[in-house]
């Protein structure tokens, strides 16, 4: 058996407090990861810092979590798997970061599983639909569900920062990449718009 790492976390931007708030859970966030140490995760979120809508399938780094300030905390469970499910996750998680242009972040989806429900989008994920779809899941519709099924594997319950002996800020340096305001007001305004496109398109 192999071990995949599902990883909640609480970041500390305004956006992840409220949606916090709304859910009445300390988590806001899911990813995975191939080793204990979180060296990198894998997820569906905003892609740069400055553009706070746009998103999609993503490599993450313990510095763009600790970036935001403050403690993150985490909770991470040791999810076990065949080495034949291990290897085919892997493969999925290596043809997306080769095409992560025909990938998007669900904002719709992650909006409505605030009350519960869901919004569908093909190639269109939250970062929970996503892991739950990866790890073949089934239908979760919280993070705090999540929370739930796997609390029998968890291995820690702290935060990251403690965790993390050291941070390398090269890695995932484009997400801090400085997007000059007009640019990223478009991408923030069109966004939503696109994926609405996306779901007439569907329709027809």
């Amino acid at each position: 058996m192999r071990k995949i790492y599902i990883v909640l976390s609480s970041g500390n931007s305004f956006a992840k407090r409220a949606y916090r708030l709304l859910t009445d859970f300390a988590y806001d966030h899911v990813s995975v990861s191939f080793n204990e140490n979180l060296s990198v995760m894998y997820s569906f979120a905003k892609i740069h810092l400055d553009v706070p809508v746009a998103g999609g399938f993503v490599a993450e780094y313990p510095s763009r979590f600790i970036a935001e300030g403050g403690d993150v905390p985490v909770r991470i469970f040791a999810y076990e798997v065949t080495e034949e499910e291990y290897m085919r996750v892997r493969d999925v998680i290596r043809r997306m970061m080769t095409h992560p242009q025909i990938y998007s972040y669900n904002i719709y989806d992650k909006a409505a599983s605030v009350v519960g429900g869901s919004f569908s989008l093909r190639r269109c994920y939250t970062d929970l639909s996503f892991v739950c779809r990866l790890l073949r899941l089934g239908r979760i519709k919280t993070i705090k569900e999540l929370d739930f099924v796997l609390r029998p594997c968890m291995i820690y319950d702290g935060t990251l920062n403690e965790r993390v002996v050291s941070v390398d800020e090269r890695h995932g340096a484009e997400y801090f990449k400085k997007i000059p305001p007009a640019k990223a007001f478009t991408e923030s305004v069109l966004y939503p718009v696109k994926l609405l496109g996306r779901k007439v398109y569907e329709l027809i």
